[in-house]
């Protein structure tokens, strides 16, 4: 029987970095669903006070996290809306449209990085 199927994160990036250490896997996990939060409040908050500079900075500073759970779809999103408040944007139809799929990569990373906290075991064999 096989695990689960991750569309919104691939566990195999945070697992390689640990060089396959199971608690160190599901601890940095943990940190993530702890710091991410926040990071994505901060970035309503700086885009709500129209402060292109806070949101960049926290773009930027959540993508970094979550690069390490894997989450490629939500790290291009936060890119972008670094790219557009680095360039003086914190507000504006080309963010606006970034941002309901931003939520929504948001929220599936979110219960997909909880999930593989119980359920990832590592790459099946014979790689992955």
């Amino acid at each position: 029987m096989s695990g689960p199927r991750y569309q919104a994160i691939a566990p195999d990036v945070l697992m390689k970095a640990v060089a396959g250490d199971l608690p160190t896997f599901r601890s940095l996990s943990q940190v993530y669903l702890a710091i991410a939060p926040p990071a994505l409040a901060r970035m309503r908050a700086a885009r709500a006070a129209g402060d292109a500079r806070a949101l960049a900075h926290e773009s930027h500073a959540l993508k970094g996290s979550a690069v390490l759970v894997g989450a490629h779809a939500l790290c291009a999103l936060l890119q972008r809306i670094e790219q557009e408040a680095g360039a003086g944007v914190a507000a504006g139809a080309g963010l606006a449209a970034l941002w309901p799929e931003l939520e929504l990569q948001f929220g599936l990373v979110m219960d997909e990085v909880t999930d593989s906290i119980v359920h990832y075991l590592g790459a099946p064999a014979g790689g992955a």
